[in-house]
């Protein structure tokens, strides 16, 4: 009778599974084909137990949800984890062994000891499509139960999803918030004697085409996010209510975690005798920390979110994010200056946006605010100026975390203007087509951090290799590379000299030679029919550029490219062509503007690019007399 059944499981998934491999309209952008489902029991204000299960149709060699990934601590161990491959007729494969399941250590290439861990599975076969089923249970406790367990209907953009899942039970005495997006989907809520259940189910979700310059994924695909009304950690009690409550709970972390030595209070006072400015008086302290101080990670137990103390950072000479953050206000309490800490969704261009209206913990790292300066700082970098947050966590809602609770608000945002590069390239060309080169930049904001942590981390030759792959320079002999950090400011200066033997083309007597091999803007997406999405761009820039040839002796223009403007709201491109005796000089200038616009705004921003594009690689051609 039982293989019956299974015989009657597998013609009827079959059947299924046939239904949905001809279901073009589900699949047509899709790498793989997903059902899921999951289980939250919530036992306690500080304990849970989540299950789940998914089956994956693997459809082509572009598939990346082959791999299974699983984080655990001493608090939150797994009960059962299993995998399975079988082939598109339901027939089993293998079981995957215990042995193909890794379990390493979850770290971040800074953590010097974490009791996080991951068992991660990856599973491979050769002939597709096949199917993969995944399934764990798990004890949830500690942070990993006060953070919620989420819910994504669609793992990813390029997932068909057929059916997906989602159950919380919860007992009277507790219950949970939460918030759908990119779906509207109300959940069945079953009351029973003593508990509450809510579910969720999505059916026949289509994968998602890739659109260049489209708004981040968790803006496009169903996403449920869970948190808990009330939670317990450690012996603290806490609340997700409001985001003042729950930044009423993360101050009880921070308290009495800033007391300091004797010797540093010294140090300190010494330090800032002399001044009155109180920015000055911030900007010495920051400097003594990232002097003495580094950043490096120690997860142990409730300390993802609670600091050490800064007094641990001044006996180790280290910290994480939170401790460092804690050690910069201690600093600063001991010269009377109130700073709040602040907890932030950093990396990315796209981080998660904070709703004033749900509290979601979607936070990964710690900053300080000096609310009587209006000053952020980043207290983990050893190289940003006082003051400067930079591209990691500028522009987004962040909470602060005061002695009245939550706050919302907001980091500043780097504009066009700030973000600025002012290049100075000049090319002495040969009648040969070789060239000697001399190049200055003035790079501000988000155009000067990758150079700035160059000069700090890299080698020379590293620097050199950067230099060679700015623009469409040709292979250059490189004479000399500086690069010159700001201390104080976020800028720096970049020059260096060269030699490219073939910088220019000769065909007989004339030479054609690139206007813009340093600053050249060439890429430009893809047209896009019935474009779903809105055009984003992260965040705007300003470049100005003035290169000047100095033409070889004999030789004089026989065409130049003519003047250009283009004025859009998306940016603006403007060059200038100037001719004087044996030079000739272009200036251009480019701006992007940080903006969202409408979907059927993509084909006149694709032909503001392309245009950028086309001017950018035009030559002009010299004759020899």
């Amino acid at each position: 009778m039982r293989t019956l059944s299974i015989l009657l499981f597998l013609a009827f998934t079959q059947l299924s599974l046939q239904a949905q491999l001809d279901n073009k309209a589900l699949l047509e952008h899709a790498n793989e084909i997903i059902e899921s489902e999951g289980q939250l029991e919530i036992i306690s204000a500080s304990e849970a137990i989540y299950s789940e299960k998914k089956r994956i149709v693997i459809l082509n060699k572009e598939s990346e949800a082959n791999a299974f990934v699983v984080f655990y601590d001493p608090d939150n161990k797994i009960m059962n984890l299993d995998a399975d491959i079988y082939d598109l007729s339901g027939a089993p494969i293998r079981k995957v062994r215990k042995s193909e399941i890794r379990d390493v250590a979850a770290v971040d290439g800074v953590s010097i000891y974490t009791e996080n861990r991951v068992q991660y599975i990856e599973l491979n076969h050769s002939e597709y499509p096949y199917i993969l089923e995944f399934s764990y249970r798990q004890k949830l406790k500690g942070l990993s139960f006060a953070a919620g367990q989420n819910w994504y209907f669609q793992d990813r953009a390029s997932s068909a999803v057929t059916s997906s899942s989602y159950e919380i039970t919860v007992p009277d005495d507790l219950d949970i918030q939460y918030q759908l997006y990119n779906m509207e989907l109300e959940p069945t809520i079953t009351n029973r004697e003593s508990e509450k259940t809510y579910r969720w189910e999505a059916k026949n979700i289509p994968a998602i085409k890739f659109e260049p310059y489209d708004i981040p994924v968790h803006r496009q695909i169903p996403i449920l996010r869970i948190s808990p009304s009330k939670f317990e950690i450690d012996g603290y009690s806490g609340s997700m209510q409001s985001w003042q409550d729950y930044g009423g709970f993360l101050q009880q972390l921070w308290v009495d975690r800033d007391q300091l030595p004797t010797e540093l209070k010294e140090q300190i006072r010494e330090l800032t005798a002399d001044i009155e400015d109180t920015k000055e008086k911030i900007a010495r302290l920051y400097r003594l920390m990232q002097e003495n101080k580094r950043y490096v990670s120690v997860q142990l137990g409730i300390g993802g979110w609670q600091p050490f103390t800064a007094e641990y950072v001044e006996e180790r000479g280290y910290g994480d994010c939170k401790a460092l953050s804690n050690y910069m206000k201690a600093m600063l309490n001991e010269i009377g200056v109130e700073s709040y800490p602040v907890i932030v969704k950093a990396g990315g261009h796209h981080p998660y946006e904070v709703e004033d209206d749900f509290v979601d913990p979607a936070f990964n790292h710690a900053i300080l605010y000096v609310p009587g300066e209006d000053m952020w700082l980043e207290c983990t970098s050893s190289i940003n100026p006082p003051g400067y947050l930079g591209e990691f966590t500028n522009d987004r809602k962040v909470l602060l975390v005061t002695p009245e609770g939550g706050q919302l608000a907001r980091t500043p945002k780097l504009s066009t203007a700030e973000n600025n590069a002012n290049e100075q390239f000049t090319i002495d060309l040969s009648a040969d087509g070789s060239a000697a080169l001399q190049y200055k930049a003035m790079l501000r904001g988000i155009p000067h951090e990758d150079w700035r942590y160059y000069k700090y981390a890299y080698s020379p030759k590293d620097i050199e290799d950067k230099v060679r792959n700015m623009g469409k320079l040709p292979t250059l002999t490189l004479d000399e590379v500086n690069i010159t950090n700001d201390p104080n400011l976020p800028q720096n200066t970049l020059s260096f000299k060269a030699t490219a033997n073939r910088y220019a083309s000769r065909a007989g007597k004339r030479l054609f030679v690139p206007m813009n091999l340093i600053c050249p803007r060439t890429y430009v997406p893809d047209a896009v029919e019935n474009r779903q999405y809105p055009v984003m761009i992260s965040h705007g820039y300003t470049e100005e550029a003035t290169i000047t040839f100095n033409l070889p002796d004999g030789y004089k223009t026989e065409s130049l490219p003519q003047p250009q403007l283009l004025e859009t709201p998306f940016g603006r491109y403007e060059t200038t062509v100037i001719e004087a005796e044996g030079t000739v000089t272009l200036q251009r200038n480019y701006q992007m503007y940080d903006q969202e616009h409408p979907a059927e705004a993509y084909e006149a921003f694709r032909e503001f690019l392309m245009a950028v594009a086309k001017h950018d690689a035009s030559k002009m051609v010299l004759v020899s007399e």
